[in-house]
């Protein structure tokens, strides 16, 4: 589980990669329009390929529809935050969200949070600030913006936790992309209809390292406790420094490096501590 989630985090990221380079030609809506159709073809593909169309059904619409909404909500708000504030900022105040889901999942669907989680949950958010270097100004209250993203993320993932379950991972996927696309065409302009060939490879691309990545972020909530999953979620700014060292010529600062390798240390807290667990698990089982 630990592994998939940070799999689709670079996913994920590579997405956000591909996302920043589309937004130079187009405007938000025609970006997030076109990247929502690309998204769903994975999703027809495998669903058709095995002859398993109802995979994109979801089994509760009404659970479906609010947690496609939040998806959306959040996708929005953390693109309008942006134009108020500087990208470190809303990135770190945006990953409060692992801190959140720590805090109230025993509240909520009663996990039991132990030491080691919070430990590496609040040593990846100090990698996260480090990696980011945020100014944390802004204008008045457009700083809860991102704030509130995080909130919603949090909701969000606690829901899936408790839904996965019962749900197909890809129904939850396919309905978000579905009202992103619906959302999205709000804002529907002429210009959208010039054809060019670099805008739609990277729609395409982006499409599908999305869809991929959320599925398998949704899917890693299946296997393993939804505070040491938001914890590995922090691999999304390691990702993104590395992609942009690599791929963009940005230069890494002792800071980042530092911040890094913390996220790093946090991810290796949780593995150890969910082996550990998986072990005292087969220990108790073989002794009875």
């Amino acid at each position: 589980a630990l592994m998939l989630m940070a799999a689709a985090s670079l996913l994920v990221t590579v997405n956000d990669a591909l996302v920043k380079e589309a937004l130079v030609r187009a405007d938000t809506g025609e970006v997030l329009f076109f990247r929502a159709i690309f998204a769903m073809i994975p999703l027809l593909v495998y669903a058709l390929a095995w002859g398993r169309p109802a995979t994109l059904l979801p089994n509760n619409r009404t659970l479906a529809l609010l947690l496609s909404a939040l998806a959306v909500l959040s996708l929005f708000l953390f693109t309008i935050s942006l134009r108020f504030m500087p990208l470190a900022t809303a990135i770190v105040l945006a990953y409060l969200s692992p801190i959140m889901v720590t805090l109230v999942s025993p509240l909520l669907i009663g996990e039991r949070i132990t030491k080691p989680q919070c430990v590496a949950v609040l040593i990846g958010f100090g990698g996260v600030v480090l990696m980011t270097s945020p100014s944390l100004e802004a204008k008045d209250w457009i700083i809860f913006l991102p704030i509130l993203v995080a909130a919603v993320i949090a909701g969000r993932d606690i829901l899936i936790r408790v839904s996965i379950a019962r749900e197909h991972t890809l129904a939850l996927v396919a309905w978000t992309h579905l009202m992103t696309m619906g959302v999205a065409a709000l804002t529907f302009d002429p210009s959208w209809l010039h054809f060019d060939m670099h805008q739609y490879m990277l729609y395409a691309a982006a499409g599908i390292t999305v869809s991929l990545g959320t599925a398998g972020m949704i899917a890693a909530l299946r296997y393993a406790a939804a505070a040491s999953l938001s914890a590995v979620k922090y691999s999304c700014v390691l990702w993104a420094g590395l992609i942009g060292w690599l791929v963009f010529g940005e230069s890494l600062s002792l800071a980042m490096i530092i911040g890094a390798t913390l996220i790093v240390s946090s991810g290796i807290i949780i593995a150890w501590h969910e082996a550990r667990k998986n072990r005292t698990k087969d220990i108790a089982a073989d002794t009875r």
